[in-house]
């Protein structure tokens, strides 16, 4: 991370470029079948900020920058070379010259400006308050200036999540756009079944490079047993969502032409407490304390994740930049049950209470070993399981729930998420992902000062002081119980090479079987 930071600071006032592959491998096999537990409910690259979106958008669309192969460093892609202000008050990007639309049409700065003008107007543009969209002016016909609202130290980290967009294509499809998206990138949109399956082609004119697999199909298979049993048969080239006790399973026994990708100890998975529910109890900081206490870690790791997960009592997971061992050392909140118990009488709950919860298939298993838990000290949860995007339509746009489950896998730099979507309190929208809602909250004030000072923070040093204070502050209000870390890992053919990064879910180079 630290890498991260000292390329930004380097390059504030110079100019940066970046080449292109020359060499493409060939593939011995023209079709890759690719397997999720869940279906997006668009392929809108900027409805929401979602691995299961991502896997696809990353395809279709050119981000202006990706990451490289190691997530070391940020590097150009639809952009060929960008400059900030002096004052960090702007950037000028410029766009490559010999970027074609999948309609043929070649991309200009009309594009590139109205790229920005589309992500204001969806979820993830709601997310990125440091930019003006009313300030981003066209400089020639590849070059656009981007304006701030405050200088932004993990921009081009957010960039990252922007996708090059047509501009005449995307204003006459309207809302249709996301359902057959146009995009730049290595494969062309063919067609979606729901539920079933979205299949993409090759796009022969790409720009980076000659894409080596004609075919991409990307089946929806929500029970992830399945996935690992298609895997086993042939029926998919690779599982993006497997059971750890499968991932285990190929650790163990090296079945024959499978293979783990391991992303590394980057994902927590966190209990939200929902303030703005109708239930005051939400509202009780002491009552929201006493379910911490109430949380066995230990069980729900292990029952959840198969050894390969850790209970954590972090905001953040070991392998990100920001962690602090001090929290797992000396917990905040430990498992004890009979002072959970002792707090909830003494807030008036004595005869218990019963929660409402709004769950997705994912978080099924968490949520049955929570429930048991909690039922130990007189809280009653009611879970009722919603396929994925109804879940999170549910949770994102209504308050008719009081607790949830939820997990984020951290890449690049931590402001740019969890701290800026899942954990800040203004962001209790679509794409912003803070399900605690905790925003009228006025003990959220001192976190919201934290925020925008780690924003506009450039010392390494100074940064992760301000990231522990965040912490404090957040671990003291308990609006998000940390509960487990673990790694993000995807298991494949050994006879792929070169696919997706399990963590950034960016597609960084041209894959191709053996």
């Amino acid at each position: 991370m630290k890498k991260f930071l000292t390329m930004f600071l380097c390059l504030v006032v110079m100019l940066s470029t970046c080449a292109v592959a020359d060499t493409v491998p060939k593939s011995s096999r023209d079709t890759l079948t690719i397997a999720m537990s869940s279906e997006p409910a668009s392929l809108n690259p900027f409805y929401t900020d979602s691995a299961t979106l991502k896997r696809i958008y990353v395809q279709v669309f050119d981000q202006l920058f990706n990451y490289n192969e190691k997530s070391e460093n940020i590097v150009c892609n639809a952009v060929e070379s960008y400059q900030f202000d002096e004052d960090f008050m702007g950037i000028t990007l410029t766009l490559r010259k010999d970027i074609v639309f999948h309609n043929g049409t070649p991309a200009t700065s009309k594009d590139l400006q109205y790229t920005f003008k589309y992500l204001s107007q969806n979820s993830l543009g709601k997310t990125m308050d440091y930019i003006n969209f009313n300030d981003v002016t066209i400089v020639d016909d590849y070059t656009v200036h981007v304006g701030m609202n405050y200088p932004y130290s993990a921009l081009l980290d957010c960039l990252v999540k922007v996708s090059l967009i047509p501009m005449d294509v995307c204003e006459e499809m309207g809302d249709d756009f996301g359902r057959a998206p146009v995009g730049s990138g290595p494969y062309k949109f063919v067609s979606w079944t729901a539920g079933d399956r979205i299949v993409l082609k090759a796009n022969d004119n790409y720009w980076k490079y000659t894409v080596p697999i004609k075919n991409l199909i990307v089946r929806i298979i929500t029970e992830k047993a399945v996935q690992y049993i298609e895997l086993l048969t042939g029926g998919i080239d690779v599982a993006m969502d497997p059971l750890p006790a499968d991932v285990l399973d190929v650790i163990q026994n090296k079945p024959a032409g499978i293979e783990v990708v391991d992303g590394g100890q980057v994902a927590i998975y966190f209990i939200n407490l929902n303030y703005n529910s109708s239930f005051e109890a939400m509202k009780n900081k002491q009552v929201r304390q006493a379910i911490a206490y109430a949380i066995n870690h230990e069980d729900v790791a292990a029952v959840f994740g198969a050894n390969m997960t850790a209970p954590s009592y972090s905001l953040l997971p070991s392998g990100v930049f920001g962690y602090n061992e001090a929290y797992d050392q000396n917990p905040r909140y430990p498992y004890d049950p009979e002072k959970a118990k002792a707090m909830l009488a003494d807030a008036g709950y004595a005869d218990g209470m019963t929660l409402r919860v709004i769950c997705e298939p994912t978080y099924s298993e968490i949520a049955e070993v929570v429930q048991n838990q909690l039922a130990k000290v007189g809280v009653t949860l009611n879970i009722v399981t919603y396929d994925s995007a109804t879940a999170a339509d549910m949770q994102e746009n209504g308050n008719d729930y009081d607790l949830n489950f939820g997990m984020v896998n951290i890449n690049g730099d931590p402001i740019v998420s969890p701290f800026g979507t899942h954990f800040d309190p203004s962001k209790g929208v679509m794409g912003g992902r803070n399900k605690s809602k905790n925003n009228e909250d006025p003990d959220t004030a001192r976190v919201k000062e934290l925020l925008l000072q780690l924003k506009q923070t450039f010392d390494y040093d100074a940064r992760y002081a301000v990231m522990q204070d965040i912490m404090e502050e957040m671990l003291e209000y308990c609006w998000v119980i940390p509960v487990f870390e673990t790694g993000v890992y995807a298991l494949q053919s050994d006879a792929l090479e070169n696919y997706m990064k399990v963590v950034n879910y960016d597609f960084f180079g041209p894959a191709y079987f053996k």
